[in-house]
């Protein structure tokens, strides 16, 4: 059993302990005042020259506008059980990533991994979808029996059924799945409450945004540090919330040597319009950085994690994420990897689905699965980006 141990003394903890007391999901129409209109999210220009500096310095800004200092706490980590499934092993973990509270993990392993023939591995991000019971089981079906016929119904409205962890390491590859905090096992909340809890992190200096991200690395560190994982071939892959995150984490987790997002990719300004995603409050304290947007649209997130290999797969009817953003954004994002370098632009992909709304159904999975099995490899970018020096908040 490998253990990874550290001492946190943050006075964070606090808010980890939220209650769940429902509260009713309804909520008023979105405030928007003429204030708001005035500020009209700032733009920034690709670069015509040196890409590397600018990637390296807004780098740096994501990384602080996460609330955390550096250096990150030292994982801690058990192994509870092992179950066989077949074709690969089901492994129950429990973890400490940011603070000393345990969370529970499922990590499936191949039965042909071994440390001397290690498999390529994936790390799995979930949406939100308003569904709080549920994290890691709407990609792995739950050993709990009273919570599988509400998986497999969210299995079968968004995933044609499938289990898509299950399928991943039936093919081969190593695969973790964790609940974000707020849901599965780390909750459930009510809907009304992700203010309450984005409050209560803002309080004592922190964001919620900025927890999930770096939660999300730690999970790529623990993932890379298990002897039956190749090295260099780590990817990650979220649907809708999760899509997001991966970007993100691309960008700035050693470990992630590529990314998979699906059904969530625009532009800001699309968003915050009165009815746009990220003008109600709520979902939205999940993804957004203090100060962030006022420097970068999300295509500039995206392009931070350039050069490595990103395919992002989006439907023409999803109603979360309008069409115009959809492929601007992604005009601006293969600008940027242009500039990154001629090799690095052919590493990124968009899979545009006309009649698919917010999904990822069985026939956009097999296209996934080709991607993925082909081994994306990252380029360079022409100038290599130097070491960044994090600033300790």
């Amino acid at each position: 059993m490998r253990r990874w141990r550290f001492s946190l003394n943050l006075g964070l903890i606090g808010v980890l302990g939220f209650a769940t007391v429902p509260i009713a999901a309804e909520q008023p129409a979105p405030f928007w005042p003429t204030e708001l209109e005035a500020l009209t999210p700032q733009t920034s220009k690709n670069q015509k020259n040196d890409f590397s500096q600018w990637q390296q310095q807004q780098r740096q800004q994501l990384r602080q506008s996460y609330l955390w200092p550096e250096p990150l706490p030292q994982i801690k980590a058990e192994r509870l059980s092992q179950s066989d499934q077949g074709t690969y092993w089901r492994e129950h973990w429990q973890l400490q990533l940011l603070t000393p509270v345990w969370q529970q993990v499922w990590l499936l392993i191949p039965k042909t991994a071994t440390p001397a023939q290690p498999k390529p591995a994936i790390l799995l991000l979930h949406d939100h979808g308003a569904e709080f019971r549920l994290g890691k089981d709407k990609w792995i079906r739950p050993l709990d029996q009273t919570k599988l016929p509400l998986a497999q119904q969210w299995a079968d409205k968004y995933f044609s059924g499938n289990f898509v962890g299950e399928q991943l390491a039936a093919q081969g590859f190593v695969v973790l799945a964790a609940d974000t905090l707020g849901f599965g096992d780390r909750g459930p909340i009510a809907y009304a409450q992700q203010q309450q809890l984005a409050a209560n992190f803002l309080a004592r200096g922190r964001s919620l945004a900025g927890f999930a991200a770096l939660e999300d690395q730690q999970l790529a560190a623990f993932l890379a540090a298990q002897p039956v994982v190749k090295k260099g071939q780590i990817s990650a892959l979220g649907f809708s919330m999760g899509a997001y995150r991966v970007w993100q984490l691309a960008a700035l987790s050693e470990h992630i040597n590529a990314a998979v997002g699906i059904g969530w990719f625009n532009q800001f300004a699309k968003l915050t319009v009165a009815d746009g995603n990220f003008s109600k409050g709520q979902s939205s304290f999940y993804l957004l950085h203090p100060g962030v947007m006022a420097q970068l649209d999300l295509p500039d997130i995206a392009a931070l994690a350039a050069p490595k290999p990103l395919l992002l797969v989006m439907g023409g009817k999803d109603p979360l994420m309008p069409t115009a953003g959809v492929q601007q954004g992604f005009a601006k994002l293969q600008q940027w990897y242009r500039q990154c370098s001629v090799d690095a632009a052919t590493g990124l992909q968009l899979k545009f689905w006309p009649d698919k709304g917010h999904q990822f159904d069985a026939q956009m999975q097999q296209q996934v699965w080709q991607w993925l099995q082909r081994q994306p490899v990252a380029a360079i970018c022409d100038q290599p980006t130097a070491t960044i020096k994090h600033a300790k908040n």
